[in-house]
């Protein structure tokens, strides 16, 4: 049977509806031909928490965290440090948080900050677009977030949710045609790239709902539930007769 990548957002995604979680974990648990990534803007340690506070939630092959900047192997805190390398080439953290501070922007708390990813609250689109403009001319390269009219993510130019996708299906050696991508929110967008084929689940918001492409199928379903509707249309898992 070929080799399937199901990459899954997490919050309102995979959790909020347990008895879908379990029967959405109950099909993947003999599915040996799907690789399992759970991809969130939270960083893996959160996503951890989450694993260790909910036996619902299966176990994924790789967590990716913090906007796509982490990637670390099931639940063992172990990181993918040939990502970090990847990653660091062209991120200079150092550089970033320099030109930040000269502009006078609040930092997130520190839990919030990681190794590749800075966070901002800043007053506005006007400061989103003088931060994007003074990186450029430092000479930065840097993939910028601007998210709830005041938050704004700095993240290495190569790192994003969507983006981390390519790396690890081509790491993994899966075409981009076996590709799975479900989420439910505006951040998931960059996800829901062609040949991937997407799941946008019943819950999803208006930025998801939007989309009318060919390679993605708008689940009825919420939640987890809405995930293995859009596994059983791909023909990725069969259709349950009891």
């Amino acid at each position: 049977m070929d080799s399937w990548l199901l990459v899954s957002d997490v919050d309102d995604t995979l959790l909020g509806d347990d008895e879908a979680l379990r029967h959405l974990a109950n099909r993947l648990a003999g599915a040996e031909h799907i690789t399992t990534v759970w991809n969130s803007s939270r960083p893996c340690a959160s996503l951890r928490a989450s694993l260790a506070e909910n036996e619902a939630l299966p176990t994924p092959d790789y967590l990716v965290g913090a906007l796509g900047t982490e990637i670390e192997i099931r639940d063992t805190g172990e990181r993918h440090t040939a990502y970090d390398e990847f990653l660091d080439k062209t991120w200079d953290r150092a550089r970033v948080a320099e030109v930040m501070d000269g502009l006078g922007f609040t930092p997130h708390p520190p839990e919030y900050l990681t190794r590749f990813k800075l966070s901002y609250d800043i007053p506005g689109e006007q400061a989103y677009l003088k931060a994007k403009e003074a990186l450029a001319e430092a000479g930065l390269k840097t993939h910028i977030i601007f998210s709830g009219g005041h938050n704004l993510d700095i993240i290495p130019e190569e790192a994003g949710k969507g983006r981390v996708v390519a790396y690890l299906h081509d790491w993994l050696g899966i075409p981009a045609e076996r590709v799975i991508v479900a989420g439910d929110s505006g951040n998931d967008v960059d996800m829901f790239i062609a040949p991937y084929r997407g799941i946008v689940v019943g819950n999803a918001s208006d930025a998801l709902k939007q989309m009318t492409e060919d390679h993605i199928y708008h689940a009825r379903a919420h939640q987890a539930e809405g995930v293995l509707e859009g596994l059983i249309y791909w023909k990725v898992l069969r259709e349950k007769t009891e």
